[in-house]
């Protein structure tokens, strides 16, 4: 299992050399927006080789996947997609705030006043740092300000 998991990571990383092709990549000097995204995908590309490489362990030994963590793997899934298609139209700060109190309350345990509380606080601290400190364009949506 883990050779297919490392053939998919390895595709994966040449998708993201081949997407990447046309940004500029810059020196490490002054990077161009192109080194990441090729950063990333070498490491990919080798750490799936040796996933590749590596003699298979015994089905044995693996953790099995139950039912319900399949359940909580496709909610979190879901809810990003969500996130994504959502983000542009209602905006960050909202889009955000919903999907950390989802999350904290649903499959952090959290209660669900804690969870909005800590929502409020991460959602406020990422719309600092990127759009205030970092100069970023985060989607405005609903609360055009």
């Amino acid at each position: 299992m883990e050779r297919i998991y490392g053939i998919v990571i390895f595709c994966l990383g040449l998708a993201i050399l081949w997407a990447g092709r046309t940004l500029a990549f810059g020196s490490f000097r002054s990077p161009g927006s192109g080194m990441f995204p090729a950063l990333i995908a070498i490491l990919m590309l080798v750490l799936s080789l040796i996933l590749i490489a590596l003699p298979p362990r015994s089905e044995s030994r693996g953790p099995s996947v139950s039912g319900k963590v399949l359940v909580r793997v496709g909610a979190v899934f879901a809810s990003l997609v969500l996130y994504a298609l959502l983000l542009e139209f209602l905006g960050f700060l909202i889009v955000s705030f919903v999907l950390t109190v989802f999350l904290f309350a649903v499959f952090g345990s959290e209660r669900y006043g804690f969870a909005v509380l800590k929502a409020l606080v991460l959602t406020g601290f990422a719309y600092m740092l990127f759009e205030i400190l970092l100069k970023s364009n985060l989607p405005k949506g609903l609360l055009s300000f």
